[in-house]
């Protein structure tokens, strides 16, 4: 069982010397152990029910590697679970870093790449284990519950997926529940018996005669927290158990918070209860943090004073002396925090612990704990500095995640959220939302702002935004971009963006001045680590040298580029459409068919993606695709694509080096003697289509992701069908993804 292990402090005892020792549970253990056939675990029961305990004791009992992740508010989240499910994977199996740099809740890819791969991940573990997820009751988002069942259909036999929750078993079992592949144990499974009861009363000191054992039980319900209260309300001087009266109902959660404050917090001296108060905001608690949250020095002395004082505090690492508070006390801290005299430290506390996980480079806890905090400046300067990395690693979700989780108005209010929420919107290649987010940061930039770029560093780097999706002609763009460049800090990332963007447009200029500016862009991509830029700019190096006529210098480029885009995982990302196109052209150049096809089909289907970049990018892109389509021989796709370039040309474009291209293009498409390949090149409006084909949506839920009409989505599917030779959606999908023109799943 791994070290993030948490232990249901309702189960746990205190001996005499204050060590923890557990009520053993041997029937539901035992049980566990021998219903192998099962590959679906559920456990449900209400809060304190003791489901986290038989876990950690059918764990300790066999010899399956047990992974338990508890889960959170902040794992609600379709991408923040997948990551998190493939990290517990990999305890049991090889690491897979490719899954995580592929891991998005955006649609087509959740459901096509995402959730196929975790399916993968699953069955690819070659020794037998039991994947715990703990709390399951608290993911609501629709996606995460899909993740689940996603899990729950792929275990393979031998292994097992554990599901513990407070409410009841999921519809969606049924099949599996059929299959005779689920073991259920619910509140009346879990409940304790009359032996356990007397084992946990007398490893509390309390002696009971078998009637009043038995109406305890009866009042309880055997409910294990329960038991746990009341066994330590009769440890108090005078105390008895009534022999008549109502029973109070048991599972109900007011009672435990009147019971733990009543017997566990009022007992604890002053200090040490604003200790456990004020450290509740903690998700994983150890003396480092602690000390740092309160500025004391003496935290592990008070965790572990705490820890033999109660079970509900938890020691569950003791290599990183890791400690854990049971949900309920926690509960119970945080509703006494939110309503007492504590409740106006709240604010800077969330403060501190933004600070302290930001000093530690915890940076989704840093600005979790910052959004909470109310600090929109704060939370602002956390965010911001993480935009280029956000944009320019396998994360695709993180900065909307970040930004969906702050009020709507503190963006808005905010500068530097809005245009990080411009950012975001070009990411998620969301036109509209992209252009409102613009014009709100151009309100917070002011009048008069472009003749600051070079001396203000956000109109610098609103001006690096405006080049990049092609707010203003050529000339403008090289001009803001190189004037960027000295209103950015120096070791603002974006300075090697504006680099590239301002040299792209004084290569399609024609200005002498474009060489030596791309060479900065790929020094400063090195020394400020952007590795995406970096490519970027070798790339175009390489484009440049083939088509002037050394291929050999430019192939060297082009690959060095694509080892970039391997290490740093970058494969996925729509703005590496640019590298994957000049690796088309390089692969067709050595007569590499086989590569250089996919890496075509996979370059054209990220340019789709990459919408609201500039138009020079899609100009420029299907022309270097168009030149590998034509050497591959395939004219058909060569014309298509150079009638897609030529309807995404500007007025501006049209004046540039980039018609020259595509005269040249088309002057070799007209001389050529090729007349198409093996099959019929799929339109644009198809290839858009094709990415949703691998995932469970319907053609009517296709089409509102795509503002089509179910008809039309049909339409295209079947023209899909017909030129890729196949019958089914299924083979359209598997031809599909062979050819590149569909990102396959996750590789296990």
């Amino acid at each position: 069982m791994t070290s993030s292990s948490r232990a249901d402090g309702a189960l746990v005892v205190l001996g005499r010397n204050g060590t923890g020792s557990w009520v053993e549970r041997r029937a539901l253990v035992d049980r566990l152990c021998t219903e192998t056939r099962a590959t679906v675990v559920l456990l449900t029961g209400p809060a304190g029910a003791g489901k986290t305990t038989v876990a950690k004791q059918w764990a300790a009992a066999e010899s399956r590697p047990h992974q338990h992740l508890p889960l959170a508010a902040h794992l609600d989240d379709p991408a923040v679970l997948a990551d998190a499910v493939v990290t517990v994977l990999e305890a049991v199996g090889p690491p897979e870093p490719l899954a995580r740099a592929l891991v998005t809740g955006q649609e087509p890819t959740f459901s096509s790449v995402v959730l196929p791969g975790l399916a993968a991940l699953m069955a690819s573990r070659a020794t037998p284990y039991v994947l715990v997820l703990d709390d399951v009751h608290l993911l609501r988002h629709a996606d995460c519950v899909r993740l689940v069942r996603t899990l729950a259909d792929a275990v393979p036999s031998g292994s097992a997926l554990a599901l513990l929750s407070r409410g009841s078993a999921p519809s969606w079992l049924a099949r599996l529940r059929a299959e005779q592949r689920v073991l259920e144990l619910a509140s009346d499974a879990l409940a304790f018996d009359a032996d356990e009861v007397e084992a946990l009363l007398a490893s509390l000191g309390v002696g009971l005669a078998p009637a009043e054992r038995d109406w305890l039980l009866q009042r309880t319900e055997g409910w294990a927290v329960a038991l746990y209260l009341e066994a330590l309300a009769l440890r108090q001087p005078g105390s008895f158990v009534p022999r008549q009266g109502a029973a109070r109902a048991a599972h109900d959660p007011s009672l435990m918070r009147d019971y733990i404050e009543a017997e566990i917090l009022d007992s604890l001296p002053g200090d040490t209860r604003d200790f456990l108060l004020r450290t509740a905001i903690l998700d994983d608690l150890d003396p480092a943090s602690c000390d740092a949250l309160l500025d004391r020095t003496d935290s592990a002395a008070v965790l572990d004073g705490l820890r033999r004082a109660t079970p509900l505090v938890t020691l569950v690492d003791a290599d990183r002396w890791s400690y854990r508070y049971h949900h309920l006390l926690r509960d119970t801290l945080n509703a006494i925090l939110v309503t007492s005299s504590a409740a106006s430290a709240l604010a800077d506390l969330r403060g501190r612990a933004a600070r302290m996980y930001a000093s530690r480079g915890d940076v989704d806890a840093a600005v979790r704990h910052s959004s909470r905090s109310g600090d929109v400046d704060a939370t602002a300067d956390l965010i911001w500095p993480q935009v280029v990395a956000s944009l320019t690693t396998g994360m695709p979700d993180r900065l909307a995640r970040w930004l969906e989780d702050l009020p709507p108005s503190d963006v808005t209010a905010n500068p530097w959220l809005s245009q990080a929420a411009a950012w975001s919107a070009l990411q998620a290649a969301d036109q509209d939302l992209m252009q409102r987010w613009i014009l709100r940061s151009e309100s917070h930039a002011g009048r008069g702002w472009r003749a600051r770029v070079s001396t203000e560093p956000y109109a610098a780097s609103l001006a690096t935004l405006e080049a990049i999706v092609g707010q203003v002609e050529l000339r403008d763009a090289a001009d803001l971009c190189v004037d960027a460049m000295t209103g950015l800090r120096p070791d603002d990332p974006l300075r090697s963006a504006a680099a590239f963007i301002g040299a792209v447009c004084l290569t399609l200029l024609r200005d002498p001045d474009a060489v030596p500016l791309l060479l900065e862009a790929e020094g400063l991509a090195r020394a400020l680590d952007v590795p995406l830029v970096e490519a970027d700019a070798l790339s175009w190096r390489g484009v440049l040298s083939v088509l002037g006529g050394d291929v050999v210098e430019g192939t060297r480029l082009i690959f060095e580029a694509s080892s970039l885009i391997a290490d740093h995982e970058l494969v996925r990302l729509a703005t590496s459409a640019h590298c994957i196109t000049a690796q088309a052209l390089a692969h067709a150049l050595r007569q590499d068919h086989d590569r250089a096809a996919i890496a075509l089909a996979t370059s054209r289907r990220l340019t789709l993606a990459a919408e609201g970049i500039a138009p020079w990018f899609h100009v420029c892109g299907r022309l270097v695709q168009a030149r590998a389509a034509l050497i591959l021989g395939d004219g058909a796709l060569a014309r298509l694509l150079l009638t897609e370039a030529r309807s995404a040309m500007t007025p501006d474009l049209a004046r540039s080096a980039a018609q020259e291209m595509i005269e040249a293009a088309e002057e070799v498409l007209s001389s050529t003697a090729a007349r198409g390949g093996s099959m019929a090149p799929l339109t644009a409006a198809e290839v858009r289509v094709l990415q949703f084909l691998p995932s469970h949506l319907t053609f009517p839920q296709i089409g509102e992701h795509l503002f089509l009409s179910g008809n039309t989505v049909k339409t295209h599917a079947l023209s899909i069908y017909r030129k890729l030779g196949v019958a089914s959606r299924h083979d359209a999908v598997t031809s599909a993804q062979v050819l590149g023109l569909v990102e396959a799943p996750m590789r296990a």
